[in-house]
Formats: structure tokens, sequence, C-alpha cells
């Protein structure tokens, strides 16, 4: 007897092939188990021998179609199996195709890593130098601050200068008025004492401008 393995795929074509052959291994052993029977019952009827050949063809049609029907089977089986191999191919090409996407897209990551990283490291040195610049603009404001200071101090001691400048400036000028008006009487003593020089009187008392006066008369005077 013919017995079926149950861990048989029966999608497969091996399968297919094996039921195959149970089926004409049967076929052959019930034809051989009638014609031996023939053999060994020579002695029956010939109406007998006719239906016994009759029930034998009739078995022998049905198997042939059992046979039909399991070949059309084996084709479909076999159909099936080549597309479910091309469609199991095209998985495969998919899933080797979304695995090197994978690994493309893992190497991106990797990339874009390394670029965050990068630009991480950058805005670190960058915000180091807005911080160094924040501390020269404070120090840079401080010094303004004390210049601003200073010239203000400036601008006060200037004032304070231009305001002595014009008072010596009014004080020279009364100094100006001082000294031309002294000028003036100086000019006219000169011209008085000249005219006293040249006068008829200067020139007749002086003879008696050397005599010696006595010295009573020196300290009356």
């Amino acid at each position: 007897m013919y017995e079926l393995d149950e861990c048989w795929d029966w999608h497969s074509s091996a399968y297919q092939d094996r039921m195959v052959s149970m089926v004409v291994g049967i076929r052959d052993e019930a034809e051989q188990a009638d014609i031996a029977s023939l053999e060994t019952s020579c002695g029956c009827s010939p109406d007998r021998m006719a239906a016994e050949v009759i029930a034998l063809e009739q078995s022998l049609a049905m198997a042939r179609r059992e046979i039909e029907v399991l070949q059309k089977a084996l084709e479909t089986n076999r159909a099936r199996a080549a597309r479910a191999e091309v469609s199991i191919t095209a998985a495969l090409a998919r899933l080797e195709a979304l695995q090197e996407e994978k690994i493309a897209l893992a190497a991106e990551v990797v990339e874009l890593r390394d670029h965050l990283a990068a630009s991480e490291s950058a805005r670190a040195s960058e915000q180091a130098k807005v911080r160094g610049l924040q501390k020269e603009n404070a120090a840079a404001a401080t010094e303004l601050a004390v210049l601003r200071d200073q010239l203000a101090a400036t601008e006060s001691a200037r004032a304070s200068e231009q305001a002595k400048v014009k008072t010596l400036h009014k004080e020279n000028t009364a100094l100006l008025g001082q000294s031309a008006k002294l000028r003036h009487e100086l000019a006219t003593s000169e011209r008085k004492l000249k005219a006293v020089y040249n006068s008829t009187s200067w020139r007749i008392t002086r003879p008696l401008r050397g005599v010696k006066l006595p010295s009573i008369w020196k300290k009356m005077r």
C-alpha cells in the first residue's frame, strides 16, 4: 500500500508526481489482481466473465479519468508554483532592493549625524565667538562711558577755561584802555613838559637852577 507523508507540500511538483505515480501503481496492482483472479477462476461462466471484464473496464476508465483530473491538477499546481516562484523571486528582489535602500539610508543617517555634529561644533564655536564679542562690547561700552565722562570733564574744563579767557580778554581790554589812557596822559605830560622847557620863563630861570640851594631849603622842599 502507498502511504502519504504529512510533511509533504501538496503544492509541490514532487508531491503531484508522487500522487500520479501512486494512482498509476494502484491501477496496475488492481489490473494485476483482477488478471490473477481471472486466471484462478477459469471455471466461472462466460456471463460472469463478461460482467467482470465490464467492471474492470469501468474501473480502468474511472482510473484514467482520475489520472486525467490529477494531471490537470498537476499542471494547474505547476502553473501556480511557477507564478509563486516568480512572485517569490520578485519579493526577493524587492527585499534585496529594500536592504540596499536600508544600507544607503543608514549611510545617509551616519552622514547626517556627522554633519549635525559638525554643525553643533560650529555652533558652539560661534557661540564662543559671540560671548567673546559680548565681553569685548561690554569692555568697549565701559571704556566709552569712561571716555564720555572724561570728555564731559574736558568740556567742563574747556568751558571754565573759556570763561577765564573771556575774563582775561575783558581784563586785557581794560588794561589796554588804561594803557592807552596812560600813554595819552604821558604824551600830554611830555607835550606840557616840552612846552615848559621851551617857555621863556624856563629859559630865564635857568641860571637860578644852577645855584646850589642851602640844605635848609632842600629840606623845605
